[in-house]
C-alpha cells in the first residue's frame, strides 16, 4: 500500500488517525506541526499528505504551499474541523477536503480515492 504522512496537532487525534489509516494496510508516518511534516515530505516523499489546517507553527495553507514544493508529486488531503476552509482559494491546491467527525469513514474513502486516482495517471 502507499506511505501516507498524517500533520496533526492534537496527539490523541495523531494516534487515532495514525491506527485507522494503518488499517488499510499504509504505512503511516505522523507529525505534529508543519515544520515536521515538511521535514518529513522531503526525506519520504509520501503518496498522500492528511493535513489538518490548523497548526501550531504555521497556517494550513501555508504547509499545502510548502509541502508541494518539498514533493510536488504528493496528494493532499485536508482534515480539518473548520467547514469555512472549503472557501480559501489557498486550501484549492489539495486534492479533497473532509471535515472532521465521529464517523471517519469518509477520510479513509478520500485517501483511497486520490489514492486510486493516482494509481490511474
Amino acid at each position: 500500500m502507499a506511505k501516507l504522512l498524517l500533520v496533526e496537532d492534537e496527539p490523541a487525534h495523531l494516534d487515532f488517525y495514525k491506527r485507522l489509516l494503518s488499517e488499510d494496510g499504509h504505512e503511516v508516518l505522523g507529525a505534529s506541526s508543519g515544520g515536521e511534516a515538511i521535514r518529513l515530505a522531503k526525506e519520504v516523499c509520501p503518496g498522500v499528505v492528511v493535513l489538518d489546517l490548523v497548526l501550531p507553527d504555521m497556517d494550513g495553507a501555508e504547509a499545502i504551499a510548502r509541502l508541494l514544493a518539498a514533493c510536488g508529486r504528493t496528494k493532499i488531503v485536508i482534515n480539518t474541523c473548520y467547514e469555512s476552509f472549503r472557501n480559501d482559494f489557498r486550501c484549492w491546491g489539495a486534492d479533497a477536503f473532509v471535515v472532521k467527525s465521529s464517523d471517519p469513514s469518509e477520510l479513509k474513502l478520500r485517501v483511497r480515492q486520490v489514492l486510486e486516482d493516482e494509481s490511474r495517471n
